[in-house]
Protein backbone atom coordinates (compact mmCIF):
# COMPACT_ATOMS: atom_id res chain seq x y z
CA UNK A 1 0.00 0.00 0.00
CA UNK A 2 2.75 2.05 0.48
CA UNK A 3 4.06 1.79 -2.83
CA UNK A 4 0.69 2.37 -3.94
CA UNK A 5 0.96 6.12 -2.40
CA UNK A 6 4.07 6.94 -3.62
CA UNK A 7 3.04 6.41 -7.25
CA UNK A 8 -0.64 7.41 -6.93
CA UNK A 9 0.71 11.23 -4.69
CA UNK A 10 4.41 11.88 -5.97
CA UNK A 11 5.16 12.29 -9.61
CA UNK A 12 9.12 12.20 -8.74
CA UNK A 13 8.58 9.56 -6.65
CA UNK A 14 10.66 10.43 -3.72
CA UNK A 15 9.60 10.22 -0.24
CA UNK A 16 10.44 12.44 2.59
CA UNK A 17 9.67 10.37 5.73
CA UNK A 18 9.37 13.05 7.97
CA UNK A 19 6.95 15.34 5.97
CA UNK A 20 4.94 12.40 4.65
CA UNK A 21 3.72 10.31 7.51
CA UNK A 22 0.44 12.05 8.17
CA UNK A 23 -1.11 12.19 4.79
CA UNK A 24 0.51 8.41 4.32
CA UNK A 25 -1.95 7.21 7.21
CA UNK A 26 -4.99 9.99 6.07
CA UNK A 27 -4.19 8.15 2.46
CA UNK A 28 -4.73 4.16 4.43
CA UNK A 29 -7.91 5.23 5.95
CA UNK A 30 -9.38 6.58 2.76
CA UNK A 31 -8.30 3.29 1.08
CA UNK A 32 -10.09 1.21 4.17
CA UNK A 33 -7.08 0.02 5.66
CA UNK A 34 -5.69 -0.17 9.36
CA UNK A 35 -2.78 2.29 9.39
CA UNK A 36 0.67 0.27 9.53
CA UNK A 37 3.72 1.39 10.90
CA UNK A 38 5.06 4.01 8.20
CA UNK A 39 8.55 3.35 9.63
CA UNK A 40 8.08 -0.26 9.17
CA UNK A 41 6.57 -0.03 6.00
CA UNK A 42 9.60 1.86 4.84
CA UNK A 43 12.18 -0.28 6.23
CA UNK A 44 10.60 -3.00 4.07
CA UNK A 45 10.43 -1.78 1.56
CA UNK A 46 13.92 -0.42 1.41
CA UNK A 47 15.20 -4.18 2.31
CA UNK A 48 13.59 -5.69 -0.77
CA UNK A 49 15.20 -3.20 -2.62
CA UNK A 50 12.01 -1.38 -3.78
CA UNK A 51 12.78 1.96 -2.19
CA UNK A 52 16.55 3.17 -2.36
CA UNK A 53 17.53 5.30 -0.01
CA UNK A 54 19.13 9.15 -0.66
CA UNK A 55 19.87 10.50 2.31
CA UNK A 56 18.73 9.86 6.19
CA UNK A 57 14.95 9.63 5.79
CA UNK A 58 14.52 10.48 1.65
CA UNK A 59 13.97 7.52 -0.29
CA UNK A 60 13.02 7.06 -4.03
CA UNK A 61 11.02 4.41 -5.78
CA UNK A 62 12.34 2.67 -9.19
CA UNK A 63 9.98 3.73 -12.42
CA UNK A 64 8.95 0.03 -12.13
CA UNK A 65 7.66 -1.29 -9.02
CA UNK A 66 9.70 -4.27 -8.75
CA UNK A 67 13.10 -4.99 -6.86
CA UNK A 68 15.83 -3.71 -8.48
CA UNK A 69 19.55 -2.75 -7.45
CA UNK A 70 19.25 0.88 -7.70
CA UNK A 71 16.14 2.92 -9.17
CA UNK A 72 15.56 3.58 -12.88
CA UNK A 73 14.52 6.95 -13.06
CA UNK A 74 12.94 8.76 -16.42
CA UNK A 75 15.01 11.86 -15.33
CA UNK A 76 17.54 12.93 -13.24
CA UNK A 77 15.72 16.07 -11.50
CA UNK A 78 13.99 13.61 -8.80
CA UNK A 79 17.51 13.18 -6.91
CA UNK A 80 18.59 16.87 -7.54
CA UNK A 81 15.37 17.87 -6.08
CA UNK A 82 15.56 15.65 -3.29
CA UNK A 83 18.88 16.70 -2.36
CA UNK A 84 19.49 20.84 -2.96
CA UNK A 85 15.83 21.46 -1.14
CA UNK A 86 17.00 20.13 2.09
CA UNK A 87 20.66 21.66 2.05
CA UNK A 88 21.15 23.65 4.79
CA UNK A 89 22.81 26.98 3.51
CA UNK A 90 23.38 28.59 0.10
CA UNK A 91 24.37 26.62 -2.57
CA UNK A 92 24.78 27.31 -6.54
CA UNK A 93 24.45 24.94 -9.78
CA UNK A 94 27.76 25.99 -11.97
CA UNK A 95 30.11 24.07 -13.84
CA UNK A 96 29.04 21.70 -16.20
CA UNK A 97 26.04 21.79 -14.97
CA UNK A 98 25.43 25.93 -15.23
CA UNK A 99 26.55 25.54 -18.49
CA UNK A 100 23.58 22.84 -20.10
CA UNK A 101 21.43 24.62 -18.20
CA UNK A 102 21.79 27.69 -20.42
CA UNK A 103 22.21 24.96 -23.43
CA UNK A 104 25.82 25.98 -24.31
CA UNK A 105 27.35 22.29 -23.98
CA UNK A 106 25.55 19.53 -25.80
CA UNK A 107 26.26 16.15 -23.96
CA UNK A 108 23.46 16.11 -20.51
CA UNK A 109 25.75 14.48 -17.84
CA UNK A 110 24.49 11.97 -15.16
CA UNK A 111 25.94 14.31 -12.52
CA UNK A 112 25.19 17.46 -10.86
CA UNK A 113 27.85 20.00 -9.54
CA UNK A 114 27.09 22.61 -6.47
CA UNK A 115 29.27 24.98 -4.87
CA UNK A 116 28.91 24.92 -1.44
CA UNK A 117 30.89 26.91 1.76
CA UNK A 118 31.35 24.23 3.88
CA UNK A 119 33.14 20.57 2.22
CA UNK A 120 29.80 18.10 2.06
CA UNK A 121 30.11 14.57 0.88
CA UNK A 122 27.92 13.67 -2.60
CA UNK A 123 24.98 12.15 -2.85
CA UNK A 124 24.89 8.95 -5.32
CA UNK A 125 22.05 7.14 -6.92
CA UNK A 126 23.02 4.52 -9.37
CA UNK A 127 24.31 6.19 -12.02
CA UNK A 128 23.09 9.77 -11.06
CA UNK A 129 25.43 11.85 -8.01
CA UNK A 130 25.30 15.34 -6.57
CA UNK A 131 28.65 16.16 -6.63
CA UNK A 132 29.46 19.48 -3.69
CA UNK A 133 32.10 21.83 -4.67
CA UNK A 134 34.06 23.92 -2.02
CA UNK A 135 34.46 27.21 -2.77
CA UNK A 136 36.20 29.97 -0.72
CA UNK A 137 34.01 32.85 0.66
CA UNK A 138 35.69 35.11 -2.42
CA UNK A 139 34.59 32.84 -5.09
CA UNK A 140 30.95 32.52 -3.69
CA UNK A 141 28.86 34.53 -5.43
CA UNK A 142 27.09 35.27 -8.77
CA UNK A 143 23.72 33.13 -8.93
CA UNK A 144 20.31 34.10 -9.61
CA UNK A 145 17.12 31.82 -8.58
CA UNK A 146 15.60 30.22 -11.34
CA UNK A 147 11.92 29.43 -10.72
CA UNK A 148 11.28 27.90 -14.02
CA UNK A 149 11.59 24.36 -12.51
CA UNK A 150 8.70 22.62 -10.45
CA UNK A 151 11.42 24.27 -7.21
CA UNK A 152 13.13 27.36 -6.81
CA UNK A 153 17.35 26.62 -7.98
CA UNK A 154 19.85 28.50 -7.85
CA UNK A 155 22.11 28.44 -10.72
CA UNK A 156 25.09 30.69 -11.32
CA UNK A 157 24.77 33.41 -13.99
CA UNK A 158 25.98 32.35 -17.04
CA UNK A 159 29.07 34.56 -16.84
CA UNK A 160 30.21 33.21 -13.28
CA UNK A 161 29.29 29.82 -14.91
CA UNK A 162 32.06 30.55 -17.32
CA UNK A 163 34.19 31.80 -15.38
CA UNK A 164 34.32 28.75 -13.17
CA UNK A 165 34.48 26.62 -15.54
CA UNK A 166 37.84 28.49 -17.07
CA UNK A 167 39.26 27.98 -13.15
CA UNK A 168 38.07 24.19 -13.06
CA UNK A 169 38.10 22.59 -16.35
CA UNK A 170 37.86 19.35 -15.26
CA UNK A 171 34.70 19.74 -13.51
CA UNK A 172 33.02 21.84 -16.49
CA UNK A 173 34.27 20.52 -20.21
CA UNK A 174 37.80 20.18 -22.13
CA UNK A 175 38.62 24.36 -21.76
CA UNK A 176 38.36 24.36 -26.04
CA UNK A 177 34.71 23.35 -24.95
CA UNK A 178 34.66 26.07 -22.29
CA UNK A 179 35.78 28.41 -24.74
CA UNK A 180 32.91 27.83 -27.64
CA UNK A 181 30.38 27.87 -24.89
CA UNK A 182 31.79 31.49 -23.99
CA UNK A 183 31.29 32.09 -27.93
CA UNK A 184 28.12 31.03 -28.28
CA UNK A 185 27.04 32.33 -25.14
CA UNK A 186 27.66 35.80 -26.83
CA UNK A 187 26.32 35.49 -30.57
CA UNK A 188 22.82 34.39 -28.75
CA UNK A 189 22.75 37.29 -26.53
CA UNK A 190 23.29 35.61 -23.56
CA UNK A 191 26.67 36.88 -22.35
CA UNK A 192 27.20 40.33 -21.17
CA UNK A 193 30.85 41.20 -21.78
CA UNK A 194 30.97 44.09 -19.21
CA UNK A 195 29.86 41.59 -16.93
CA UNK A 196 31.84 38.37 -17.36
CA UNK A 197 35.15 41.39 -17.12
CA UNK A 198 33.45 42.23 -13.41
CA UNK A 199 33.28 38.57 -12.70
CA UNK A 200 36.67 37.84 -13.92
CA UNK A 201 37.76 41.20 -11.47
CA UNK A 202 35.55 40.10 -8.40
CA UNK A 203 36.68 36.16 -9.03
CA UNK A 204 40.53 37.10 -8.55
CA UNK A 205 43.57 35.28 -9.74
CA UNK A 206 46.00 36.44 -12.93
CA UNK A 207 45.06 32.94 -14.47
CA UNK A 208 41.82 32.81 -15.06
CA UNK A 209 42.02 36.70 -16.26
CA UNK A 210 44.47 35.34 -18.68
CA UNK A 211 42.55 32.50 -20.05
CA UNK A 212 39.16 34.67 -20.20
CA UNK A 213 41.05 37.60 -21.64
CA UNK A 214 42.94 35.32 -24.80
CA UNK A 215 39.25 33.67 -26.03
CA UNK A 216 37.89 37.41 -25.85
CA UNK A 217 40.22 38.32 -28.01
CA UNK A 218 40.40 35.39 -30.12
CA UNK A 219 36.94 35.24 -30.54
CA UNK A 220 36.69 39.35 -31.64
CA UNK A 221 34.54 39.50 -27.70
CA UNK A 222 35.11 43.37 -27.19
CA UNK A 223 35.52 44.71 -23.60
CA UNK A 224 39.01 42.64 -22.79
CA UNK A 225 41.38 45.64 -22.44
CA UNK A 226 40.42 46.11 -18.70
CA UNK A 227 41.86 42.50 -17.89
CA UNK A 228 45.35 43.35 -18.88
CA UNK A 229 45.01 44.91 -15.52
CA UNK A 230 44.50 41.64 -13.79
CA UNK A 231 47.23 39.27 -15.04
CA UNK A 232 50.12 39.65 -11.90
CA UNK A 233 53.79 39.63 -12.56
CA UNK A 234 54.43 35.46 -13.65
CA UNK A 235 55.49 34.13 -16.39
CA UNK A 236 53.07 32.27 -19.28
CA UNK A 237 50.78 29.89 -18.01
CA UNK A 238 48.84 26.73 -19.68
CA UNK A 239 45.37 27.03 -21.58
CA UNK A 240 44.35 24.36 -19.96
CA UNK A 241 45.66 23.44 -16.53
CA UNK A 242 48.33 20.50 -16.35
CA UNK A 243 51.97 20.51 -17.34
CA UNK A 244 53.81 23.51 -18.27
CA UNK A 245 55.24 23.26 -21.42
CA UNK A 246 58.94 23.18 -22.24
CA UNK A 247 61.08 26.59 -23.38
CA UNK A 248 60.44 26.89 -27.19
CA UNK A 249 57.96 24.04 -27.04
CA UNK A 250 54.53 26.13 -28.01
CA UNK A 251 54.05 29.96 -28.48
CA UNK A 252 53.48 32.34 -25.89
CA UNK A 253 50.84 35.41 -26.26
CA UNK A 254 52.80 38.40 -24.95
CA UNK A 255 49.52 40.31 -24.53
CA UNK A 256 47.97 37.49 -22.46
CA UNK A 257 50.82 35.35 -21.28
CA UNK A 258 49.60 32.06 -22.11
CA UNK A 259 51.26 29.36 -24.09
CA UNK A 260 49.27 28.84 -27.13
CA UNK A 261 48.96 25.06 -27.22
CA UNK A 262 48.16 24.54 -31.05
CA UNK A 263 45.72 21.87 -30.13
CA UNK A 264 43.78 23.98 -27.84
CA UNK A 265 43.19 26.74 -29.93
CA UNK A 266 42.59 25.13 -33.05
CA UNK A 267 40.32 22.98 -31.18
CA UNK A 268 38.57 26.21 -30.47
CA UNK A 269 38.38 28.10 -33.70
CA UNK A 270 36.90 25.00 -35.33
CA UNK A 271 34.11 24.39 -32.87
CA UNK A 272 30.48 25.69 -33.79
Amino acid sequence: MLLDYIYDHKPDRTLDVSLDEAPFREYALVRGRESLSFSTAVERLAGKSMLHRIQHGRYVASRERGPARSPRLDAFDPLAEAVLRRLQGDYYLSWHSGLWHYGLIDQQSRRIYAAVRREKRPVRMGMAEVRFVQVTERKFFGWETDEDFEWPVRVATVEKTLVDSFDKPKLAAPVPVIADAMRGAWRAGKLDPDRLVATVERFGGPTVARRVGFFMDLYGIPGSEQLTLRLGRGYAVPLTPGRRPAPGEQPVNSRWRVYEDPAVVGTALELK
